[in-house]
């Protein structure tokens, strides 16, 4: 059973890899995409599925049915049929002709989109169940044209790759010439720098892997580290950490991370996708599920004193003969303990106010808001946001009537 999925487009690069695989006694399989943008994919398609079979090795082809799609878009449905084929067919390694020209241009792209991590094309890399391998990156293109012309190696070149309105095309045709003109050792130079820049990341990835397991505690679906702690990370730390967390979490908080830091307000959340979400409070910051709230029934009371448990709280209702309280003849009966409700709004001195803004001026935090117990009477007039704010309705009894105390 061959180990090793090779992808083969049919260009030179790709058939010389094709070429020394098999020369070397590696069990493989080709795998081909036709991205059914040309009419030539036809024929090159057919190239490769007979260069297979005169090579003996497994075939592997398909047909993409993308639309007017964006170049990340086909490579995304390229990669994806690659691990398909790899699960399916039990590959352990899929194999890419990336050569030393690619590095120069992924460079050169990397530097014009401003990326942090500046490292050109890793030789290898996690990739599915196994691993993605291109053992050509120290191979110029000049050389692979070179070794297929001296073993008389038959290839197809994609008339595409000759136009300049993608930004790759246009490092390749009108940029990286203009630069090895003045300066012939363009390549060797990139790609050594690329590789000793992915060394210094390399050992920054690790030096955050074990502060991650002195700094942060760490719980099954949830992470808590102490902003403090945070703040004394370098961007470049700052990025790892974000990059380390969001794959052991499958989802991207380095962002989320990145605007709550960088926020003056003690308190935040950033949602990150699917269930999670980054808080910041009480000088930390958290990444939570924010799962499915049970929200409690209403509880009816028609007898006091009263004791009501809704959700983590125990609303406690008393009666008093002080001043202090509600005026128990001021009240429609029965009462009610219940959970907040959009457009609610709480009677004050000053006019009515929202009781979604009360408690976010309280800092209760998002996922607590919906399980506050408010009290109100058969009118749903609000008496209470239970341990956090009274109302102020107007007093019409008199000062020595029993009244309600809600604690």
């Amino acid at each position: 059973m061959p180990n090793v999925l090779l992808a083969v487009s049919g260009g030179v690069d790709s058939i010389v890899l094709l070429h020394q695989m098999v020369a070397k006694g590696i069990a493989v399989g080709v795998a081909h995409v036709h991205h059914g943008q040309r009419r030539a994919s036809d024929e090159e398609y057919r190239f490769v599925e007979r260069l297979a079979c005169a090579y003996g090795v497994p075939f592997h082809g398909t047909r993409l049915e993308l639309e007017a799609a964006s170049q990340s878009a086909f490579r995304e449905a390229r990669y994806a049929f690659f691990e398909t084929v790899m699960r399916e067919h039990g590959y352990r390694e899929l194999m890419t002709a990336h050569h030393a020209d690619d590095v120069v241009e992924t460079v050169l792209i990397q530097l014009h989109r401003n990326v942090i991590e500046v490292t050109g094309i890793p030789e290898r890399r996690p990739f599915g169940s196994g691993t993605l391998v291109r053992p050509l990156l120290d191979e110029t293109k000049q050389r692979l044209i070179e070794y297929a012309e001296h073993h008389n190696l038959e290839w197809r070149e994609d008339a595409t790759n000759a136009k300049t309105d993608y930004l790759r095309n246009e490092m390749r045709h009108l940029i990286i010439p203009k630069l090895q003109a003045e300066w012939p050792t363009l390549v060797q130079d990139v790609c050594t720098a690329a590789r000793l820049n992915r060394e210094i990341w390399q050992r920054r990835y690790a030096a955050m892997a074990d502060w991650m397991a002195r700094h942060i505690r760490f719980e099954m679906k949830a992470f808590h580290v102490k902003l403090a702690t945070l703040a004394t990370l370098s961007e470049e730390e700052r990025h790892v950490l974000g990059r380390l967390l969001s794959q052991r979490f499958g989802v991207q908080v380095a962002e989320g991370m990145t605007r709550l830091m960088r926020s003056k307000r003690g308190t935040g959340v950033y949602d990150v996708g699917g269930d999670f979400r980054l808080e910041k409070r009480d000088g930390s910051l958290a990444l939570t599920e924010r799962g499915r709230l049970s929200i409690p029934s209403p509880q009816r009371v028609e007898t006091l004193p009263e004791r009501v448990t809704f959700g983590e709280h125990v609303v406690s209702l008393e009666v008093t003969d002080g001043g202090r309280g509600f005026p128990l003849d001021a009240l429609e009966w029965p009462l009610y303990v219940r959970a907040p409700r959009p457009g609610d709004r709480i009677s004050l001195s000053v006019g009515t106010k929202k009781v979604a803004r009360i408690l976010i001026d309280a800092k209760v935090p998002r996922e607590k808001r919906a399980l506050i117990p408010l009290l109100v009477d058969a009118s749903d007039r609000i008496i209470a946001i239970v341990g956090i704010r009274v109302s102020d309705f107007p007093e019409k009894s008199d000062a020595r009537c029993p009244r309600l105390m809600v604690k």
